[in-house]
């Protein structure tokens, strides 16, 4: 038998004990040029745009990759779209709102050459334009207004970060520079201005606008302290990337050259960085501030007082009436002086402490019901109250860099408990420079370099994906090697160096896009060849977001109220919501409704966005959870949403808003079917809404006679027929629902 080495007779704890002064060794696996070699990987190069039979139909370079394709296919492009589909196509798609009956009628009016290019161009430079596109960015970087996970505290400076992103697209800041000022904005701001400096503090929002654990219970702070810097890790991969950098966070990535240790250096970057709330209020702002709360807290307090003494007798005598119901050792354990009790009596006393725990509804229960009225009266002054309460100091919602000496290791499978080597920053290998980065204003540097492989490539097909329906990498937020070939690399890399060569202009790709005739073409059937669209020999056809649905009926009821930007807005929730998130407390205080009821018309993008209460129109309509990034918001089709549009209370009182608006026009039916349709009304079509009209307002009429409600809560103009309004009212509803309403053409 060979001799037994000395390290074989060790005792095990010892060769399982970690070497002291040293963290265990990880290895990167090497790059192979296979790895290297794959097309998101490789600078793009710009090539030259195509010929062919189809350059008749040229009118940007785009379309001569898109007709090359198609000649080598066989398939031959169909015509461009008509006048009012395109005014309806490009309006939607650059503002997300239908084009008001002026603006159809001046645009097919106008026969000059360059009608559409001054379309196009008024649009870009329109306000809706940021508000449109913002939306498309914060779905990437899954922005919300609270924290999400149990308690999904509320984030009252949160709404900053979306007024930077509306601001920064209006004014088509480069998008190099939007990169840099989100990655790095706090380093920055020390060498600007108050006014852009608070700009500067405010883009740092990106990395703070995923779910957070804000109260940890039994989780450790080193788990904490991960999941911060993994949202943030996460966050950039995919928005700026459009990489899955979150699959090697535990283990070497499975399908890109992404290992371990490259998603540890990335984290390095913000390995000392904490979440911060900037001050941005003056003296004399937060002063007039806390005078103003006092002020209405003093008024609440003897509201609250008088609440309180309507409360405490009631719940003494249900909380005495719990404790005489509960079994025999329960009553013991709690008759036994606490220090004496048995480990078993601790715990039968904790537990009978949550039985007679007594809940506000228990309470409204057990009140005489004149008491119980006087309450509602007294807890709904004190809502009106803090309804009326000044908004916060202003502050920038943000991140700082509090320790440049941090350091970060490689994790094993993930977790904070099992740390091996130092990851010091540096960026990803297989695309990786020379020099020895520190910052993350570095690695702003380096992502917005010229000649980076997937900065430019990631955002243009962003703006192509929302343009046409689909990227042409069709998955957005992944361009590794399980992610889908583009359908056209050289148009991806003519558009990518395009953007560069541009200064950064989205605003000009955007125009290149929506003025090709590849945009202008029509919607026809699909093409036996290409029966997926994706040589884009069609227009696609595609359903308006969630939002842009609810903006589309405001705009077509006249009703939006059109102020740009500021504080989010609460509207009244309908009652079955507040069931899904009553929690504890009393539910008429978990969501104190915006006071001012113009606010209620605002923009849905300046809705506040609580991650885990959406609006039934909104849940209905794919809005996403704001949990992940989403690229590609997914479209279903089901029986909600037509019931939502239909009968739910929003469409209905913006029907009614709209019917008494055209009750004074001379041709109602052409008025309604211009405004919500952008044309008039084909001769079926009026045959139909007409006979729809009489038989609405005769039952309406017959309703009225036996003094039945109606739903007509409006006014009326003098004159009026109210048996015809509630009719009109009806046949908004029904176009508010139709398949031409919610698509873009």
């Amino acid at each position: 038998m060979p001799r037994l080495t000395p390290l074989l007779i060790l005792p095990l704890g010892l060769l399982l004990a970690p070497v002291r002064g040293a963290d265990p060794r990880y290895e990167d696996p090497d790059l192979t040029p296979a790895d290297k070699a794959h097309w998101a990987f490789r600078a793009p190069v710009r090539p030259v745009p195509p010929t062919g039979s189809f350059t008749f139909r040229v009118r940007t370079p785009v379309d001569a990759f898109i007709l090359a394709k198609l000649e080598a296919a066989g398939i031959p492009p169909t015509p461009v779209a008509d006048r009012l589909t395109l005014v309806r196509r490009v309006t939607l798609d650059l503002t997300g709102l239908p084009p008001t009956p002026a603006e159809v009628a001046s645009f097919l009016g106008d026969d000059t050459p360059d009608a559409y290019t001054r379309l196009v161009d008024r649009l870009l430079a329109s306000p809706r334009y940021g508000e449109r596109w913002a939306t498309h960015w914060l779905d990437v970087v899954r922005f919300a207004e609270s924290n999400g996970y149990e308690a999904d505290g509320e984030r009252p400076h949160a709404w900053r970060y979306r007024d930077y992103v509306v601001r920064s697209l209006n004014a088509d800041k480069p998008y190099d520079v939007f990169v840099t000022e989100q990655l790095a904005g706090d380093e920055l701001a020390a060498r600007k201005d108050a006014r852009e400096a608070a700009d500067l503090w405010v883009a740092t929002g990106m990395h703070r606008c995923g779910p957070v654990h804000m109260v940890g219970g039994n989780l450790d702070a080193d788990v904490l302290r991960q999941e911060v810097l993994t949202e943030m890790v996460n966050g950039v991969g995919a928005a700026f990337l459009g990489l899955t950098l979150a699959c090697a966070r535990c283990h070497d990535h499975k399908f890109d050259p992404v290992s371990l240790g490259d998603y540890y250096r990335i984290q390095a970057f913000f390995g000392g960085t904490r979440y911060t709330d900037v001050d941005l209020a003056t003296a004399d702002e937060k002063a007039a501030r806390k005078s103003k709360a006092d002020a209405l807290e003093k008024e609440a307090a003897p509201l609250k007082k008088q609440v309180a003494d309507l409360d405490a007798p009631v719940r003494t005598k249900v909380a005495a009436q719990k404790r005489a119901a509960l079994e025999p050792r329960y009553k013991d354990a709690l008759d036994t002086p606490a220090e004496k009790r048995t480990a078993e009596q601790k715990k039968l006393a904790a537990d009978a402490g949550t039985l007679v725990r007594v809940s506000w509804d228990e309470v409204l229960a057990a009140m005489p019901p004149a008491e119980r009225a006087k309450r509602a009266a007294l807890r709904e002054q004190i809502h009106a109250l803090a309804a009326r309460a000044p908004e916060p100091a202003a502050a920038a919602w943000a991140i700082k860099t509090t320790d440049a000496d941090a350091k970060t290791h490689v994790l094993k499978r993930g977790s904070p408990k099992t740390k091996l080597d130092i990851a010091s920053p540096a960026y990803l290998r297989v695309m990786a420079t020379p020099d020895a980065p520190k910052t993350r204003a570095d690695l702003a540097r380096w992502m917005t370099r010229p000649d980076h492989p997937l900065t430019a490539r990631v955002i243009v097909n962003r703006l192509w994906q929302h343009h046409f329906g689909r990227g042409l990498v069709a998955t957005p937020n992944d361009f590794g090697l399980k992610g889908a070939r583009p359908t056209h690399p050289e148009l991806l890399d003519w558009l990518a160096t395009e953007l560069v060569a541009n200064r950064w202009s989205l605003k000009h790709l955007h125009r290149l896009m929506v003025l090709s005739s590849t945009y202008q073409q029509c919607q026809a059937a699909p093409h036996p060849a290409d029966p997926d669209n994706k040589l884009l020999g069609r227009m696609p056809r595609r359903r308006l977001e969630a939002e842009a649905v609810r903006d589309s009926v405001l705009a077509a009821a006249g009703t939006m109220n059109p102020q740009v930007g500021g504080p989010s807005v609460k509207v009244p929730l309908e009652p079955e919501v507040y069931d899904l998130i009553f929690t504890e407390g009393e539910p008429d205080g978990l969501w104190p409704v915006t006071p001012d009821a113009t606010q209620h018309t605002r923009r849905s993008l300046y809705l506040f966005n609580k991650r885990n209460v959406r609006l039934p129109v909104f849940e209905a309509f794919d809005q996403p959870d704001t949990l992940n990034s989403c690229a590609v918001r997914p479209v279903s089709t089901f029986a909600p949403q037509a019931l939502i549009l239909m009968n739910g209370p929003f469409v209905q009182e913006q029907g009614k808003a709209l019917a008494v608006r055209l009750a004074g026009e001379a041709d109602p039916l052409e008025a309604l079917y211009r405004r919500m349709l952008g044309r008039a009304p084909k001769v079926a079509e009026r045959a139909a809404a007409e006979l729809f009209l009489r038989d609405q307002a005769s039952s309406v009429r017959d309703r009225l006679r036996a003094r039945l409600p109606v739903g007509l809560d409006v006014a009326l103009p003098a004159g009026a027929d109210p048996a015809h309004v509630r009719a009109l009212a009806d046949l908004c509803v029904v176009l508010f629902n139709t398949n031409e309403f919610v698509h873009i053409p």
